[in-house]
């Protein structure tokens, strides 16, 4: 037996100044355990989030939940709420959560010294230590280490109640996820399995679709041109009879020897037409009622090269501050197809160096893609802004690589501020335009959907011009990268 912690029922929600729906007709009965929410970017995963948790209200439907409901954001900009009651928290249960997390106890005090990744394991820990009935977790992997995430993971592990999780990492959501919900336009599939069972039975249920559909056209098509055949049949003989125009050939092959026998020929040839052309019309009917998702074509190609310069980088050794601390470094060269993978801890200072780093390269900025770790609201109403200023062939250009990423570019281009990961992708296809020299990406899988990390993992495969990739990706860093430059205690090394 199931208990029912959160209802949907028939809820559809529609952003103020868009024309489009974020969410329509979502129906769904959440139980106990961690169910998967995925889709690609701009289906609304995070809106169905937020209306879990009563930041959003929904137009049309119903929502029910069984107790408290906290969402936690996939941006970490602000403190969480509360940050100081549990902070100032010193019961058992409190101390174990922070002993799990590895939570320093001046973090609240100093927030923005913090790295991404210690910020998002200090956000869900104060969301889980509000114990709710329901928790909403966005993109809670982005940011941490190896080490965050198993911390991270023990915790969700632990927690009791029903827990709604949109991630990238697909292996977290099969570790956790007992139930799963993919979200495409204007429809919700459920299923009580994990992330990839469903999947994998999603796509056999679309394959069977388009196999019916396909035998179902066939059959149409062949109802359709014997049907075209009875009543061209049936024009003839009426035109014949007409006419009187008939041989003693026909007279023998219909056996008419009289007016009445004439018309009963008519008659009975325009019975057989309409009954094929009724035959062919339901075949075509049943062909309309097998609909599947269209998938449309992904892949993009990184259209940049390798610069004439000698290299883009040449900084002496020395070293860089990260709040108190130092991070010594020795000579950091940046060749024009260089493929640098740069790894660290959380708090490591890998931000701290591509800052530093930008201020050095020998490349101007109309050449380099930088895309940052985290992108605020305002910019990414800035990047929105300065696509909607591009001519209609420079925007249409730049719309095709988000459509080939798995975004909508109409809904991204009604949206007020476009979601984290359509704006990563958004940022990406302004800078493909340039033909770039260099590619920076900070934590480039965040925020992501899977497809499009399997597409941007494809291009930059492709590339032939510099590459600098902060991740803790590993299977992504080795597919894109042959040089490693590792922060550990303070010091940066070359492998």
């Amino acid at each position: 037996m199931y208990h029912t912690f959160l209802r949907f029922k028939d809820v559809s929600f529609t952003y103020p100044g868009s024309i489009d729906h974020a969410v329509t007709d979502v129906s769904l009965n959440l139980d106990s355990g961690w169910t998967a929410f995925a889709g690609a970017n701009g289906s609304g995963k995070t809106t169905v989030l937020k209306l879990s948790a009563g930041i959003l209200a929904p137009d049309t439907g119903s929502i029910v939940s069984s107790g408290k409901a906290v969402y936690c954001a996939q941006r970490t900009d602000e403190l969480p709420e509360r940050s100081d009651a549990f902070s100032y928290d010193w019961s058992r249960e409190t101390i174990r959560l922070r002993d799990v997390l590895q939570l320093g106890d001046d973090w609240a005090s100093r927030w923005t010294t913090l790295s991404h990744g210690e910020r998002k394991r200090f956000q869900i820990a104060v969301a889980l230590w509000s114990r709710p009935a329901v928790l909403a977790l966005d993109e809670p992997f982005n940011h941490l280490d190896v080490h965050g995430r198993s911390l991270l993971l023990k915790s969700m592990k632990e927690y009791s109640g029903c827990g709604l999780l949109v991630s990238h990492d697909r292996h977290a959501m099969d570790e956790l996820c007992t139930s799963s919900a993919l979200l495409f336009p204007g429809e919700v599939h459920f299923y009580r399995t994990g992330y990839s069972s469903a999947i994998r039975t999603h796509i056999q249920k679309r394959d069977l679709l388009v196999k019916q559909r396909r035998e179902a056209e066939e059959k149409y098509i062949r109802l359709k041109r014997d049907a075209r055949k009875k009543m061209i049949n049936a024009r003839t003989i009426q035109a014949r009879i007409a006419g009187h125009n008939f041989s003693f050939k026909d007279i023998c092959r219909y056996n008419l020897d009289g007016e009445s026998q004439y018309h009963s020929i008519v008659q009975k040839a325009g019975q057989i037409s309409r009954t094929a052309t009724a035959r062919a019309a339901k075949a075509r009917l049943h062909m309309e009622s097998i609909t599947y998702r269209k998938i449309h074509r992904t892949g993009i190609e990184l259209k940049g090269k390798g610069t004439h310069r000698n290299c883009l980088l040449d900084l002496p050794s020395g070293y860089i501050r990260v709040g108190e601390r130092t991070v010594t470094h020795q000579d950091l060269i940046i060749e024009p197809m260089a493929r640098i993978a740069l790894t660290g801890r959380n708090g490591s200072g890998k931000t701290t160096l591509l800052n530093h780093i930008r201020s050095k390269l020998n490349c101007p900025e109309e050449k380099l893609i930088w895309i940052p770790q985290e992108i605020t609201s305002e910019e990414s109403s800035l990047c929105l802004s300065e696509a909607k200023e591009l001519s209609s062939e420079e925007l249409g250009q730049v719309m095709i690589i988000v459509r080939r990423l798995g975004s909508d570019p109409e809904r991204v281009l009604n949206s007020a501020v476009p979601s984290p990961g359509e704006s990563r992708k958004l940022l990406l296809a302004l800078g493909l335009s340039r033909a770039p020299w260099l590619v920076v990406m900070d934590e480039p899988t965040n925020h992501m959907d899977l497809p499009s990390v399997e597409c941007l993992e494809k291009a930059l495969n492709n590339y032939s011009g510099a590459l600098i990739l902060v991740s803790h990706d590993r299977e992504f860093l080795s597919s894109t990268t042959s040089t490693r430059w590792k922060i550990k205690n303070g010091e940066l090394s070359i492998l």
